[in-house]
């Protein structure tokens, strides 16, 4: 027998051990504080299941973010709970003390508090997890941008952009890149200019190789306006 089937039986002794003290310390805690006899033993089962549907969302990891933080939350808040129950009850047991009113008051809401703590929880998790938009190319800040051809005080005496000398020196890499057949967001990417500028090069350069032209006279024309 491995370590790891040895640590679960131990784990299975343990929690069937505190399962059945704590069963008792609750029960024995809503027998003193009011519940009928034959009702006082759904006190720890309450109590348990609640914590136990709890811990499977939170650490299930199948449910949504707003879901397992809840169901985190549900589970220590019950375990903190049932840690101060058992210690409440086995108390008042020794000293043979009577509840104080706001001790039944408390018990009391248990139940109920528990229920509608578990079915918020059903309802986080069937409710469909937000759709968050898709990183894409376009949300990388750039260096510079193409001027809108509407701003003619941004544009040089040829129509090009007055921002496209800040570009970086990219001719032999977009050459290579371009005769690889990459398309214009891999393009944008690789030399860290806008997808419009890529597609213009791209669209020149092609236009440039039909006519017999080197690839680089095709870079230098790349701020034209459409």
């Amino acid at each position: 027998m491995n370590s790891r089937a040895v640590l679960y039986a131990l784990l299975g002794v343990v929690a069937a051990a505190a399962a059945v003290l704590s069963f008792s310390a609750l029960r024995d805690l809503a027998l003193v504080c009011g519940f009928a006899p034959q009702l006082a033993w759904l006190l720890p089962v309450v109590v348990d299941a609640g914590a136990a549907a709890g811990s499977l969302i939170w650490l299930g990891g199948h449910a949504g973010s707003a879901a397992r933080t809840f169901a985190r939350a549900l589970a220590l808040a019950l375990l903190g709970l049932s840690v101060a129950a058992n210690a409440l009850g086995h108390g008042l047991a020794a000293f043979e003390l009577a509840p104080a009113w706001w001790v039944v008051v408390i018990v009391s809401a248990v139940a109920p508090a528990v229920l509608g703590a578990v079915v918020h929880l059903a309802v986080l998790v069937g409710r469909p997890e937000p759709v968050t938009a898709a990183r894409t190319d376009l949300d990388e800040p750039i260096p510079y941008q193409l001027t809108d051809a509407d701003e003619p005080e941004l544009l040089d005496e040829l129509g090009l952009s007055r921002h496209w000398d800040d570009a970086p020196a990219v001719h032999d890499r977009a050459t290579e890149l371009i005769a690889a057949g990459v398309g214009r967001r891999r393009l944008s990417r690789e030399l860290e200019i806008t997808e419009y500028e890529a597609r213009q090069l791209i669209a020149r350069t092609r236009n440039h190789h039909d006519d017999g032209e080197p690839v680089t006279a095709s870079l230098n024309g790349i701020g034209d306006p459409a």
